[in-house]
This record gives structure tokens, C-alpha cells and sequence, in this order.
């Protein structure tokens, strides 16, 4: 995705102990970011392309912390591998309905990003584009996306067991601006503004209130991906109605450091502001670094940071979606397979455990979110330390099954809440590192409620996280601590 290398610079020189300070997150007592939730997110494409028996563990990890959106392809030509007849679609959402159930199951909701036309409709061969003629079919196919697993949806009707995440935010293609996306550069502003066009239109005659994002801009890279502002203003001089319309703008901000990728916000931010009008929210729907450039220390300082800079840096960003949570890992060449920030056993590498981190504190879950960072794009107005709701009450029993390595839990809240709960275990050879076993979520209800989880052999001491939220925004947290049993 003509994704940058990293040469050296300060923070490459940084000692460790550097990286281990700022993990810890310290901030003036009672200090708090207001980050609206949806914000954090991962790029989990390569979950789904996976064996289904192993998104449960990366889904656990994800959720435990505190990641609330996953991107992930709505690809059109599997949902529509045949071409309409007599103008009737036929949609196939086997696939996809097995992924939004596997995230809504653990409290994750789907970014999806709407692209690779099937053959019928393309541009030919390696040219995945829609051509002028199918441009109303993709439209019709945003549409049916947004019927299936938007807002009141077909989906949530259908698996009502389910508490229903909808999708909200719908994402109109990927790097339109790369030949690698989009190989046709010489008219494809023009060429995509009509299919966003059409697209967004089809979406909100379904919701209303979804939002329709320009597809993920690469930053300029020539000869392979175009200026990310040129094609913008071609957009608009294609059709200037859309001006004043559009609901984001994505971007794919890969630079070598914090500090660049900082820099070059803040001038798209002036040019966004000139082109579209000002304040159209900027969704980072990619973002990140390979090991094949860069110490796996610096990349964890780096995401951690961007995590708390973000928020605070006065350049309009709505949503951050780190990419990626898992990588092949297969080809030492190839930078693009050294993206991940997730093992494939489920445990975490030092950059996915510091984003997590950096996440839980800045939506106020656990640790002190990080304040003071400059603004890079304007004064951002002053944190204001408000009186946290007060949490339910919540009452809590443990029974433990021994002999059949089961854990029961009892809770119930008298005046209401929804339930998370979290089971832990420590790490091999890390003292203070947990990583997910178990998670379990339940809605809104007063009534008593029984969960069941599974206990690991030989794990020692496992930490049992139970939070419960109230109806006035309000949290109770309870940690109990569990120990398995030795055989």
C-alpha cells in the first residue's frame, strides 16, 4: 500500500526504559480524556480468513481490550457472485454472517469496507474496479449491506439471541488513489466520486443516520499512489454537490515516525477543511509499522502514543483503526506479511499489549489516560474533569467446580445493568502479563444472571474481571481471583 520505511531518528535511539515509563500511563490524579467510544479499532481481516475455530481467542483478546470496532472487507463479488436478472440481486451473506455473529458475540462491531467488484462487473482482469455500466449495482449492493446488518437490519431479526451492534459507519472502497486499488489513476476521482455518489445515496435511503466515508486516501507515494488533496478537489469539481455532504474522509497516514505522521495530519487537516469545508471528521482507517523496519520496542512506543496523541490533537480524527491485528508472517521480504500486532496463538506482542493498554486507559477502563500532548491542528479546548456516575450495585458469587474445571458466576445488579466479565491468566515467563481465557457479556437486566467458564490446567492463579454498567453511564468493578486446578 506503498507504505513508507523507517530510517532511524530519535525515538529509534531511545533506551528501553523509556518505552517502560511510558507504558505506565502517569497522569495528574483525577485527569481524564473524553474519547467517544467507537474511537479504538484494529484492522481483523486476517481473523476471518482464518479457521473459524480460532477467532474466539483473537475476538477474547480484542474485546478484553477494549477494542469496540473491527474492519474487515465486505467483499461484493462473494456476497454477489452472479450478475442481477431481470433486475433481481441474489445475495449470498453465508460468510459474512458468520463474522458479524463471531463480533457481536464479543461485543465488537463490524467497520466493514465495501469493495472488490465481482467478475461480471469489473474492469477486466486485475482491475477489481466496478466499470461506469455497474455503478448503480454497487450502489444497490451498499444498500443491501446496510438493510442486512445496519440499523434494525435483517441480521439482528433473524439472530435476536444476539444484542445487536449495527453497523453505523460504511466505508467506500479502499486506497482509491493507489494503483493498487484503483490501477485506472488518470480519471478515477471522477470515476470513484460517481460511485460514491451512488453509494451514499442507497445507504441513507436505508439509515438515515449512517455515516458514509470516503474510502481510506493513501498519503502520496508516487508513482503509486496519487495526491491524496488533488483527488479530492477533482472529486468535487466532478460533483460539487457533494461538498458540504460528506460524512468523513478516510486515510491511511503511514509515515516513518510519530512526529511525521503528526505533521502531515495537520496539512491534510488544512486541506480538508479548504476542499470539503471545514470540520469534515477524518477516519485513520489504517495505521501502522512492519518489524521488517522497525524494532518491535519502538512500534509498541509508537502506537501507544498515537493512541493518547490522537484524541487530543485537534485534527478532527473520529476513529483510529490500527492495522493490522494479525499478519501471514511468512515471507521475511516482504514488509506487508510484518504488520501484526497479535500472535497466532493468541498471545500478544509487545506493540498489540501497549495499543491495548493505551486503549483501556484512555476510555477510562483501567490506568490514567495520558493528557497534555500538543495540539498539531489548533487549540484544543481544556479537559474537563467531571464526577464519574455513580455504579450500580452489584452482587456477585463464585462457585468453582474443580473436578470438571468450571467456573460459576452469579451476579445480578437490583436496579439493572449490563454485564463484562473477563477471566485472566498470567503469561509463562511473565510475572505481571495476562492474557485472555474467557469473556462473557450480557445485556441490560435486573434479573440474576449465571455464567459459565471454563478453567485451564496448571494455570495458577487466574484473575476474574466483572464490570458492571449502569443505566446512567455509571461502573462497578469487582476483580476476584481464581485458582486452577494442578491436574
Amino acid at each position: 500500500m506503498g507504505r513508507p520505511s523507517v530510517h532511524g531518528g530519535l525515538s529509534r535511539r531511545l533506551p528501553l526504559v523509556v518505552f517502560v515509563l511510558a507504558a505506565c500511563w502517569c497522569a495528574p490524579s483525577g485527569a481524564s480524556a473524553a474519547v467517544a467510544d467507537g474511537f479504538y479499532g484494529i484492522d481483523g481481516q486476517s481473523v476471518f480468513n482464518a479457521p473459524g475455530s480460532t477467532w474466539s481467542t483473537q475476538l477474547d483478546a480484542m474485546a478484553s481490550g477494549g477494542l469496540q470496532v473491527v474492519r474487515a472487507e465486505a467483499n461484493w463479488w462473494t456476497i454477489e457472485p452472479a450478475p442481477p436478472e431481470d433486475g433481481w440481486h441474489t445475495w449470498d451473506w453465508s460468510q459474512d454472517d458468520a463474522m458479524v455473529q463471531a463480533l457481536a458475540e464479543h461485543g465488537l462491531r463490524w467497520a466493514p469496507v465495501l469493495d472488490a467488484a465481482p467478475d461480471w462487473a469489473d474492469n477486466g482482469p486485475n482491475d477489481f474496479t466496478p466499470s461506469a455500466s455497474h455503478t448503480g449495482d454497487y450502489a444497490a449492493f451498499a444498500a443491501a449491506v446496510a438493510r442486512r446488518y445496519g440499523r434494525g437490519g435483517e441480521f439482528w431479526s433473524e439472530h435476536d439471541s444476539l444484542t445487536p451492534l449495527p453497523v453505523t459507519d460504511y466505508e467506500i472502497w479502499n486506497e482509491e488513489n493507489s494503483i493498487s486499488f484503483w490501477p485506472s489513476q488518470a480519471d478515477a476521482p471522477e470515476r470513484y466520486a460517481d460511485l460514491f455518489a451512488a453509494a451514499r445515496q442507497s445507504i441513507k435511503a436505508v439509515d438515515p443516520q449512517a455515516r458514509v466515508v470516503i474510502g481510506g486516501l493513501g498519503l502520496v507515494n508516487p508513482p503509486n499512489t496519487s495526491d491524496e488533496t488533488e483527488f479530492l478537489r477533482r472529486m468535487i469539481a466532478h460533483r460539487p454537490e457533494l461538498r458540504g455532504t460528506i460524512d468523513g474522509v478516510g486515510l491511511h497516514p503511514y509515515q516513518a515516525t510519530v512526529a511525521d505522521t503528526l505533521r502531515r495530519l495537520a496539512g491534510v487537516r488544512a486541506n480538508i477543511d479548504e476542499v470539503l469545508g471545514p470540520g469534515v471528521p477524518i477516519d485513520i482507517t489504517e495505521l501502522g509499522w512492519t518489524t521488517a523496519a522497525m524494532p518491535e520496542w519502538q512500534r509498541a512506543y509508537d502506537v501507544s502514543t498515537l493512541a493518547a496523541d490522537l484524541p487530543q490533537s485537534g485534527c478532527g480524527i473520529h476513529r483510529l483503526i490500527i492495522y493490522a491485528w494479525l499478519t501471514s508472517e511468512n515471507d521475511p521480504a516482504n514488509p506487508e506479511d510484518w504488520f501484526g500486532i497479535w500472535n497466532w496463538d493468541g498471545s500478544g506482542k509487545q506493540s498489540g499489549i501497549a495499543y491495548l493498554n493505551a486503549v483501556l486507559a484512555m476510555r477510562g477502563i483501567s490506568g490514567q489516560a495520558q493528557t497534555g500532548a500538543p495540539a498539531v491542528c489548533g487549540q484544543v479546548p481544556a479537559v474537563t474533569v467531571t464526577a464519574k456516575p455513580r455504579g450500580p450495585r452489584l452482587q456477585l458469587r463464585l462457585a468453582t467446580d474443580k473436578r470438571h474445571r468450571r467456573l460459576s458466576v452469579f451476579a445480578r445488579c437490583p436496579s439493572g445493568c449490563s454485564l463484562r466479565m473477563d477471566l485472566l491468566r498470567r503469561r509463562r515467563g511473565h510475572s505481571r502479563k495476562l492474557t485472555p481465557v474467557a469473556h462473557r457479556a450480557a445485556r441490560f437486566s435486573s434479573r440474576r444472571r449465571h455464567f459459565r467458564m471454563r478453567i485451564p490446567r496448571r494455570a495458577g492463579r487466574l484473575k476474574l474481571n466483572v464490570v458492571a454498567s449502569g443505566s446512567g453511564g455509571g461502573k462497578t468493578t469487582r476483580v476476584r481471583w481464581v485458582r486452577s486446578p494442578r491436574r
